[in-house]
């Protein structure tokens, strides 16, 4: 859960708010106890300087000292251990420090700490103490409110930053899986929240209305693509019926003849346009139906075993793990169909050709020259070669035509070198991975 964003950024604000509510409490409470010492020492000096008034007005009056639970005033002899202990833990006299008397048999029932002030008198040394209890008490309280407040504001905090976390991480992955679907060809998805204000909404408005305008371009580009196509279709058809008529007719047989092979080729070329154009259109999810994998392939290899031993390349077919997926099984066979033939045409003759099911995935494999690392994306578009003199046949729509297979099945294709060729070349690994 912490890997979201949303609720990760609630989360460290939390703490840096629990760190600064430590802080302003332990600066409270340093502020607090210095500030109730200083009133306390201001009310001593008050008491000390008033006894000392009445001892030198009067001399030593028994009724000027006491002692009792919360103060005390005592004058001691300059020989006795406990004015000893006073002039050595007070800095500067007259001055005030805190005390326990549990040491002294005196005073050992003066439990608790003591804020004494000490002022030198003739013949002595003037104590007077107010008990500190009240002021550790008072302390403790402060503490614990701002330990039980700061608990309190954590929690809700915690409470309402992942609720808010929540809710934003949650518009995020709507439009993070919007923007996945549109990647994968998808045009039709949206995000839908129209109604939010803020910036969440202001984005998914705009890519709604991005991927709105873009699948209409795309849709006006296949609808000319396939206009284009079947309106060229239908002339060379008939170019071609005339060409067969005059083939009876003419004595110049391999003119003819070679005129009706360049005339297939452009006729299977708009063929292949218009193949593609269904296959992105998705009309043809209709069709899908659970499939065996190993089935589908077991296919393939029976229609291909012989005509890729018979052109000197040799031929593996293994399972090792099965799975089912919905798919259409005649497309399925043309893009393994596609992507043998392209391997025949570009490959020497001493090539390992290999398909292999792997759960969920369809892996093909050969020996030959591979493809560049570089060009493997553009490998994918319609009429790209790697060769650029375009001298050996085909149109460059094999490869085209096996991505529009596996974007119609939703199927991860991932092109890598082949580990194991045992030759110079790199040769080609393509997994089919299905969702």
């Amino acid at each position: 859960m912490l890997q979201m964003s949303a609720l990760r950024q609630a989360v460290q604000l939390t703490l840096v708010f629990l760190v600064i509510v430590c802080v302003a409490g332990l600066v409270s409470v340093l502020f607090v106890d210095r500030e109730i010492t200083a009133r306390i020492d201001a009310e001593l000096l008050g008491r000390a300087a008033d006894i000392a008034t009445r001892l030198a007005a009067t001399g030593p009056d028994r009724a000027m000292f006491y002692e009792t639970e919360d103060r005390f005033a005592v004058i001691l002899s300059d020989n006795t251990r406990l004015a000893r202990r006073m002039t050595n833990g007070i800095a500067r006299l007259p001055g005030a420090a805190t005390f326990h008397f549990k040491e002294d048999e005196e005073f050992e029932e003066l439990e608790g700490p003591w804020r004494v002030y000490a002022t030198p008198i003739p013949n002595g040394l003037l104590l007077v103490g107010s008990n500190l209890e009240n002021r550790e008490d008072y302390l403790e309280v402060l503490i614990n409110i701002f330990a039980v407040s700061g608990g309190v504001t954590l929690v809700v905090m915690l409470a309402i930053g992942g609720l808010l976390g929540w809710r934003a991480q949650k518009r995020v992955s709507v439009i993070s899986g919007v923007l996945d679907r549109v990647a994968a060809g998808d045009l039709s998805a949206r995000v839908g929240d129209r109604a939010g204000r803020d910036d969440f909404g202001r984005l998914a408005r705009s890519l709604d209305d991005t991927t709105a305008r873009l699948e209409v371009l795309m849709r006006q580009t296949r609808n000319l693509t396939t206009n284009i196509a079947h309106d060229l279709k239908t002339p060379l058809t008939r170019l071609r019926a005339e060409l067969e008529g005059l083939e009876e007719r003419t004595t110049d047989r391999g003119a003819v003849e070679n005129a009706l092979a360049q005339t297939d080729e452009v006729i299977h070329i708009f063929e292949a346009l218009l193949r593609m154009a269904k296959l992105e259109s998705g009309e043809h999810r209709q069709r899908f139906e659970t499939l065996q994998l190993t089935s589908v392939v077991e296919d393939v290899a029976d229609i291909y075993r012989a005509v890729i031993e018979d052109s000197g390349r040799s031929f593996q077919f293994q399972v090792s793990g099965t799975a089912t997926v919905q798919g259409d099984r005649r497309l399925l066979i043309q893009a393994l169909a596609n992507l043998i033939e392209n391997s025949l045409k570009h490959t020497p003759a001493d090539t390992r050709i290999g398909l292999e099911v792997k759960g969920k995935t369809l892996v093909f494999t050969d020996t030959g020259p591979g493809i560049p690392e570089e060009l493997r994306e553009r490998v994918f578009e319609p009429m790209f070669r790697l060769e650029e003199s375009r001298t050996t046949p085909g149109a460059g729509l094999g490869l085209a035509l096996f991505q529009a297979i596996a974007n119609l099945h939703q199927a991860e294709v991932v092109l890598s070198d082949n580990p194991q060729t045992g030759s110079v070349f790199p040769g080609l690994r393509i997994e089919i991975r299905f969702s």
